[in-house]
């Protein structure tokens, strides 16, 4: 299948090289940073809520492979992954469940419905240009489950002359990767279109103290477009495809002594697709029409049989932006979603469905990059649950004398139990739960000092869960009353003589269920640790040799019992850029450089001190 999917890619490069206009480079513009969720109105540095933005530079800077090693440290979150390379990956928001932090990608709903979470063991950096995290309940455009936050992805758009890049890069634990990217656009038509392999003999699934004795390999294949056609100045129409191809072997909890779990592995195939429509009318009114589907099969093979798990998510969504006036503007609309999933074989379950429709609503008042104000609403229709009801405030405000950047918030969220908690019917299932509840705040503050060469950033947050949903020891999934989840997040970034730059982040999380311990001490949420820290220092050299050197602590976390708690842990990593010439760049990056031995998960392996090189050759 890759290989025809890389004679696809080459073919159609060539085929375009010819069509494509030649007047200018693709090119990212770094000037202004729009947020997408306030209609690009405002930039990163204007929104009143809490956001990072990883931009396509940004992203090559860092030299990571997946995206949840790119997002591992950030403020608010913790990226947990069970074993081997593309192991299962979970990552929590403020201390909130997995299945709150809501994924998006191009457009795509793409949390499955069987467990409500994104796995993001599978998903590559390739042909990624921009990534957006929203912390904190974003209910009224992105979805009722978003209570912990929202990670919207978007796919490289073409930009002029037709561009073709061949990347390769090996190294530890046999690991290779390749991969073949063709770009480009003229006045009416804009492409991008990627195809890669990774694949690796991977590590043990299990640790060692675990039983694991045994290598567990890894094989990915993905298949990225993004197509758009300019009809007019106005109006314009893309279409989007994400197809990924996965197998990960994995081990059996009992170890492997008995050597009867080799060939245990998930084969997955997912499909992300979407075709948003958009138009402009009298340069005040735009309206945009997105049509999605995501579609999900996961095979399993196990020492205790087999196994097929199927996700299938149909949305219809219409948004439109009004600009009122200069400073007011309105951003409203609705979505349909059919929500299916099912399973055979092991523990099986018939396909069970939700429906789902909503209507929102948002007013967002700008005056003179001095004050920012939203206000919006959220109705949700469930054919599970009852109707909920959502909302959302905003205010930002800009001290002109200093240039301090004020924000605040308040928000109420709302997330329904997934279809495993309430439909299988085994021993794992939980008919009687009820959706959760939250409600949060947070205030925070932004200084920059020497014409933006030191940026600061501070918000402290504090939010409430009622009904909070976690599975006991057993693995059934309870309601355990309240969730307290409460923080600080701080962030520093300094731009360095001699062409240095430095960043610091740090996440503290006070979190708690209202349950008490048998030994009477309030009990923490599974997986998330209550202090984190992510530095990097980047050099440039005559613009030809990027280096990054990052460190990440992690604090303790709690398991679901003492067996698999994790302790705290410390990694370091380095990677470099070499722009041999205008067509070739070398790379070479080392993970864990001091071999930290460190767990994510309980009974988990992690990779021990690795290194990895390659090259990315880039012609026209």
């Amino acid at each position: 299948m890759h290989k025809i999917i890389l004679i696809i890619v080459l073919n159609f490069s060539i085929l375009t090289t010819n069509v494509i206009s030649t007047s200018a480079d693709e090119t990212e513009d770094l000037k202004e940073i729009n947020v997408t969720s306030s209609r690009h109105t405002l930039t990163e540095e204007d929104f009143p809520g809490s956001i990072t933005v990883f931009t396509v530079e940004e992203i090559k800077k860092k030299q990571h492979q997946t995206v949840a090693d790119l997002l591992r440290g950030e403020l608010g979150l913790d990226v947990r992954r069970n074993g081997s390379f593309g192991a299962q990956t979970s990552i929590f928001i403020r201390g909130q469940g997995s299945s709150s932090t809501v994924v998006f990608i191009d457009g795509v709903p793409s949390n499955a419905n069987t467990t409500g979470a994104f796995d993001f063991g599978d998903l590559t950096l390739d042909n990624i240009e921009r990534i957006e995290i929203l912390r904190g309940p974003q209910g009224i455009q992105w979805g009722a489950n978003a209570v912990g936050g929202v990670i919207n992805i978007t796919t490289k758009k073409g930009k002029g002359a037709a561009k073709h890049t061949l990347s390769f890069e090996g190294g530890s634990f046999e690991t290779f990767k390749q991969s073949l990217r063709s770009s480009g656009s003229n006045d009416k038509f804009n492409y991008s279109v990627s195809a890669s392999l990774l694949q690796s003999e991977g590590i043990s699934a299990l640790n060692q103290l675990s039983g694991g004795s045994e290598k567990d390999g890894y094989i990915n294949k993905t298949f990225s477009t993004r197509m758009g056609y300019n009809f007019t100045p106005d109006t314009h129409l893309d279409i989007f495809w994400r197809y990924i191809k996965s197998n990960d072997e994995f081990d059996s909890i009992n170890g492997q002594t008995d050597g009867t779990d080799i060939s245990n592995s998930n084969n997955i195939d997912d499909h992300y697709f979407s075709t948003p429509f958009n138009t402009n009318f009298g340069g005040w009114w735009d309206f945009k029409l997105t049509p999605s589907i995501f579609h999900q099969k996961a095979a399993s093979i196990g020492t205790s049989g087999f196994s097929i798990t199927t996700n299938r998510t149909y949305i219809m969504e219409l948004q439109n932006n009004v600009e009122v006036n200069r400073y007011f503007s309105v951003l409203w609309g609705g979505d349909y979603q059919h929500l299916e999933g099912g399973k055979t074989g092991i523990s099986p379950f018939d396909t069970a469905t939700i429906n789902k429709q909503a209507l929102f609503l948002q007013g967002i008042f700008e005056f003179q990059n001095s004050l920012v104000l939203t206000a919006g609403a959220r109705q949700d229709y469930n054919s599970v649950f009852d109707e909920a009801t959502t909302y959302k405030f905003e205010l930002g405000y800009r001290i002109a004398k200093t240039g301090t950047r004020l924000h605040t918030a308040y928000s109420k969220g709302f997330r329904a139990p997934n279809l495993n908690d309430l439909f299988t019917g085994g021993a794992f299932s939980n008919s009687s739960l009820q959706p959760e509840i939250a409600k949060s705040f947070e205030v925070g503050a932004k200084q920059n000092f020497m014409d933006k060469k030191i940026k600061l950033a501070l918000t402290f947050f504090n939010a409430v869960t009622e009904n909070f949903i976690q599975s006991d020891a057993a693995f059934v999934p309870q309601n355990f009353g309240k969730f307290h989840s409460k923080g600080i997040e701080s962030s520093i970034d300094i731009i360095l003589p001699y062409n240095f730059s430095f960043s610091l982040r740090h996440t503290w999380n006070d979190h708690y269920l209202n349950e008490t311990s048998k030994a009477g001490h309030l009990q923490p949420a599974t997986r998330r640790a209550k202090h984190k820290y992510n530095a990097n220092l980047y050099h440039n050299w005559n613009k030809k040799l990027d280096t990054v050197v990052g460190l990440n602590i992690i604090g303790k976390a709690r398991g679901f019992d003492s067996t698999n708690n994790t302790g705290a842990f410390t990694t370091v990593r380095a990677a470099l850029g070499y722009q041999y010439n205008k067509n070739l760049k070398l790379t070479l990056r080392g993970e864990n450089l001091f071999n930290e031995d460190y767990f994510e998960i309980g009974g988990a392996s992690t990779q021990g001190v690795s290194g990895y090189g390659g090259f990315v050759y880039t012609f026209n």
